[in-house]
């Protein structure tokens, strides 16, 4: 018996079919992750509910690629003025800068998750609309800074030694500055202490009273405004805490991820800005520091200041999924 054919338009069909099942499935997949994530739930929970592996995982044997030192070796040797970068492309790696970070133990990250989620849920909730209030302490010195990874010398002669050598003392002169900054754009002038100074509740509250608040006040009449703190030692005293309960909104000590500069914009942003631009050479004294260091504060627009804050609630979002863990820029 002849058997009988299908016709092409038929299997043009089903494959048309297939592929459009295909394309349902993983959007409706898509949307389910997406539902997921704004439910809080991490990536491992994600794939567990859903029965199967969001990530992508590459090709390969699962084991670690075996590195060949007189391959390596061989190749600088052949072309020893090609660049490391260039280098590293050819092997078919890739180079990635070192990053100091603080370390985060597992109970930490585990903080970190918890905390994380419970800022977005009040972000949505009991603060949603609210101007956040970030602040953070920073110790400046008069030493000049550098970039490891962009600061260059360029020659076009004899290299000048005292250009070329940035050069630092062992005990710097310093300062702290208290800043507080609005995801408005707004921000307060920047609170100096003297070296060696060691914050108290007392001195804290001192500040509260005369430099913040009436800010406040004057800047949130309508009480629109919620205060972020770090778990510096000062903040997290129950005197500084009842003195906060009184006057503003706030989020407490229990509340704010601890070893976290992943998510305080004064850390990811401000503070390095500032420094990028006003620690470039060695500053005479700390006043001269002072005095540059306030310059820059200052001239920061308020389109810049309103955009970084903007990168705060997206910022946490990425902690979750990282489960309480770094995060990349």
């Amino acid at each position: 018996m002849q058997q009988q054919r299908s016709l092409p338009g038929e299997n043009f069909k089903l494959i048309t079919q297939s592929v459009h099942e295909k394309i349902a499935s993983e959007r409706d997949t898509r949307v389910k992750v997406y539902a997921l994530l704004d439910a809080g739930k991490t990536p491992t929970e994600i794939s567990r509910l859903l029965g199967k592996d969001i990530i992508e995982k590459k090709r390969g044997s699962g084991s670690k690629a075996k590195v060949d030192l007189q391959v390596i070796k061989k190749a600088l040797e052949a072309e020893p003025l090609k660049s490391m970068r260039a280098h590293s492309k050819d092997m078919g790696s890739r180079t990635q800068r070192l990053v100091e970070r603080p370390l985060l133990t597992e109970r930490i990250k585990a903080v970190h998750l918890q905390r994380c989620q419970a800022l977005l849920n009040n972000l949505k909730s009991a603060t949603a609309g609210h101007v956040i209030i970030f602040s953070d302490e920073k110790t400046w010195t008069v030493d000049p800074v550098r970039n490891r990874r962009n600061d260059r010398y360029l020659s076009f002669g004899e290299i000048d030694e005292s250009a070329r050598n940035l050069t630092t003392t062992k005990h710097p002169a310093s300062a702290m500055s208290l800043g507080f900054v609005a995801s408005n754009g707004i921000a307060t002038p920047l609170i100096w202490y003297l070296t060696g100074f060691r914050l108290k509740a007392a001195d804290y509250i001192k500040v509260l009273k005369t430099k913040f608040l009436p800010w406040v006040r004057e800047n949130f009449p309508d009480g629109n405004g919620v205060f972020q703190q770090d778990g510096a030692p000062a903040y997290t005293t129950l005197t500084a805490q009842n003195w906060l309960k009184k006057h503003v909104e706030f989020w407490p000590k229990d509340m704010w991820p601890p070893y976290s500069p992943d998510a305080n914009p004064l850390d990811y942003a401000f503070w390095p800005h500032i420094q990028s631009k006003a620690c470039t050479l060695r500053h005479a004294n700390v006043e001269a520091m002072k005095a540059s260091v306030n310059e820059h504060w200052t001239s920061m627009s308020k389109e810049y200041i309103t955009k970084t804050c903007q990168a705060f609630r997206r910022r946490l979002e990425a902690i979750v999924i990282a489960d309480g863990g770094y995060i990349d820029d």
